[in-house]
């Protein structure tokens, strides 16, 4: 079962809840971190190009060593393109924030923006007036490796932007 938990981690282009592992493997919870964490700990000592992350508190990810980052971006596409990540920033940093907003100070391509956005289930839309409160989702605080506690996010966020990233 050790190896079929190694190959969903593989393969999943998201990180992996506990119960999504479940779902596969039918085995309980407590069975599946211990043997992520014998694979974690594999992975640490054969000091390979990938690691498994945990992230959060019940998921996890493979994904290449961050000392590799730079080496592998050519081979990496971008979950999304750089206008729509500027527009995805944007709402991090606002949220909730109105898209009525976000077109006034991003332009009329956040329509576009925001159902991309959506459609990847890194922000809501949810109706309110004649606009949509827009927020992020827990997706884009894993994908992105932020926490999922928008206002530590906001701060997170603002201090990298200050920064100059």
């Amino acid at each position: 079962m050790k190896n079929l938990i190694e190959a969903v981690l593989f393969v999943a282009t998201d990180p992996v809840s506990v119960e999504e592992i479940n779902r596969v493997t039918g085995l309980p919870a407590d069975k599946i971190v211990a043997y992520i964490e014998e694979l974690m700990d594999e992975y640490r000592r054969r000091d390979g190009g990938l690691e498994i992350m945990k992230i959060g508190d019940r998921r996890y990810a493979m994904q290449a060593r961050d000392e590799y980052a730079e080496l592998l971006k050519d081979f990496v596409k971008p979950a999304v393109d750089g206008e729509v990540l500027k527009t995805l920033a944007y709402i991090a940093l606002k949220q909730p924030v109105l898209q009525a907003e976000v077109v006034r100070a991003r332009g009329y391509l956040t329509y576009e923006h925001v159902r991309t956005l959506v459609a990847k289930e890194f922000i809501t839309a949810e109706p309110s007036g004649r606009s949509k409160l827009l927020k992020t989702t827990p997706k884009f605080a894993d994908y992105f490796n932020f926490p999922r506690d928008i206002e530590k996010l906001k701060r997170i966020l603002g201090e990298k932007l200050s920064e100059g990233m």
